[in-house]
């Protein structure tokens, strides 16, 4: 199935709608650790309404010509969609500096990364359609003197239930670019690749952020915007089939940061 939801969609549309994302890294020299942690929990509710009618009317005997006979059908079908969509990703590794530019208060450096990328994404779809068909037949046979009205209807109901836990674990590399404008200022430009096959087949993140230092409420606080794509093309072939994801979730980022 095929998913395309905006941010504003999912605002307005999903029945469930909660997300964090945290970021945390330690820098000691040259050398840096971080874990990078994002959890999502969204749902999306769909209704369906499909109705076809059909006549057909004629005479297909031919040694009578009196006869005339007329069949028409309807089709009415009601379907209604649940998807629930669950998602937890971390990734945790090392970050090296390779180069430094400028001096304490305004600098550009570039930051090598390694890390492992643990997703864990679980999909439950639901379908319940009932659907109901109506035959309506007449047929006059005036000459053998019968007349034949009869309307068939039947229904039938049907639910479909799927879920799906896959999990599954990433290496990665990646670059990074760290520019101080001045003090309490800082743009940060992030880029990575992962899976090469080891998870999944092929993964890749992007990230731009712009910090900056606030006051709130006497404390000395960073306001954090910016920008975050994040890409995953995984499969599996298990017990009932192929299951997989291929995605791209991307969106503006707004966050508070903490340094000390």
């Amino acid at each position: 199935m095929d998913v395309d939801e905006s941010f504003i969609e999912i605002a307005e549309h999903a029945n469930s709608f909660a997300a964090l994302m945290g970021y945390f890294e330690a820098r000691k020299g040259r050398w840096g650790v971080f874990t990078d942690a994002v959890w999502a929990d969204l749902g999306f509710p769909g209704h369906l309404n499909y109705d076809i009618n059909r006549s057909a009317s004629g005479n297909p005997f031919a040694r009578l010509p009196d006869f005339k006979g007329t069949i028409k059908g309807k089709l009415k079908l009601n379907a209604n969609a649940q998807l629930d969509y669950q998602e937890t990703i971390i990734q945790s590794g090392v970050a090296f500096e390779v180069a430094k530019w400028g001096d304490a208060s305004s600098y550009t450096a570039l930051d090598v990364m390694g890390s492992a990328r643990y997703w864990s994404q679980d999909v439950d779809l639901s379908l319940k359609a009932s659907g109901t068909l109506t035959a309506d037949v007449q047929a006059d046979f005036r000459r053998v003197g019968l007349d034949l009205k009869r309307k068939v209807k039947g229904s039938k109901a049907i639910a479909v239930a799927h879920a799906g836990d896959l999990e599954w674990v990433d290496p990665v590399v990646g670059g990074r670019m760290r520019h101080q404008f001045a003090s309490g200022s800082e743009f940060n430009l992030e880029g990575d690749v992962g899976g090469f096959g080891a998870g999944s087949d092929f993964s890749w993140q992007a990230v731009a952020t712009y910090g900056f230092d606030v006051n709130v409420f006497n404390t000395r606080m960073r306001s954090v915007v910016g920008y975050r794509a994040l890409s995953v093309d995984y499969s599996q072939t298990g017990a009932h089939g192929r299951n997989g994801l291929d995605w791209i979730q991307h969106g503006p980022v707004l966050g508070i940061a903490f340094r000390w």
